[in-house]
């Protein structure tokens, strides 16, 4: 009997350090859910392109959807576009700058209607 009690426990320290007792694997999903939201962009400033939005969406820390909210842009409202890159899921997201704030942020593509080129972020 004690064999056996020490094997469950040999078995048990087994899983806990391999993290699939203690849910580390969850840590690290969450993690790469950060990197995703942290998309860097290379221009400075806006060019002349700009968009209207649609409708009410929000501007995201980053070019998911699952980033955090930067602010509520209202439909009609102009933002002007910096630059524009393609996130791993093969969606389309602009850098842009809320008019007539300092207020930035990820747009979706499918959010406005756009007038003007665009540059890649890099």
């Amino acid at each position: 009997m004690l064999r056996r009690k020490a094997a469950s426990v040999a078995v048990v320290a087994v899983l806990s350090l391999s993290g699939a007792i203690t849910g580390t694997t969850t840590a690290t999903a969450a993690s790469d859910v950060q990197d995703d939201c942290y998309h860097g962009h290379t221009h400075s400033q806006p060019g002349s392109a700009y968009g209207i939005m649609k409708g009410t969406y929000n501007l995201k820390t980053g070019p998911y959807q699952k980033c955090g909210n930067v602010r509520s842009v209202s439909a009609g409202t102009k933002i002007w576009i910096w630059c524009e890159t393609t996130n791993k899921y093969n969606n389309d997201w602009v850098y842009a700058r809320v008019e007539g704030t300092n207020d930035v942020g990820w747009m979706s593509f499918d959010n406005y209607t756009m007038y003007g080129l665009t540059f890649d972020c890099g």
